[in-house]
């Protein structure tokens, strides 16, 4: 079954209504391309268009020219020298080794006056390890040390 060509038109008030919006459309396009046009509005566009076509040309042109400038040096091998290097030898003359000498003690001192073994809020716990050691080594009854463990969660309620 074909349609004809007659079948597709518009008919009736819907089919002048179309011929009056194109013959609106076509006036309108011919008045439009008929004015001279300004060309100087469009060349500042054309400038910044390819400013910005030149500057990706350059970075990609930078890119690839790092890119190449590296490729030396990942097939230059490591080591180009096959001969042994020369040992420097340090020697301390001896008022170096007086200084590093009195560094080291002054360093000790400080450690044993500022160092603590354990920071004095797990103190508690520190105490409770050692009575667990101790009743490791001693007796294995959990109530031999009852009145230490007692105390230390009495001091512990106190904090």
């Amino acid at each position: 079954m074909k349609l004809k060509d007659e079948n597709m038109e518009p008919s009736g008030e819907f089919a002048t209504a179309i011929r009056d919006f194109r013959a609106a459309v076509t006036h309108v396009a011919e008045r439009e391309t008929a004015r001279p046009m300004a060309a100087d509005w469009l060349a500042p566009a054309m400038k910044r268009r390819r400013s910005h076509q030149h500057r990706m040309v350059l970075a990609w042109a930078c890119a690839a020219a790092l890119c190449f400038a590296t490729v030396p040096f990942a097939i230059m091998p490591l080591a180009t020298n096959s001969g042994s290097a020369p040992v420097h030898v340090a020697m301390q003359t001896p008022a170096t080794a007086q200084h590093s000498e009195a560094d080291n003690g002054l360093l000790r001192q400080v450690d044993e006056q500022v160092s603590e073994s354990v920071p004095s809020s797990l103190a508690p716990l520190e105490e409770m390890e050692n009575m667990n050691t101790a009743s490791a080594t001693g007796p294995s009854d959990p109530f031999v040390n009852g009145a230490a463990l007692a105390q230390l969660g009495s001091t512990d309620a106190s904090h």
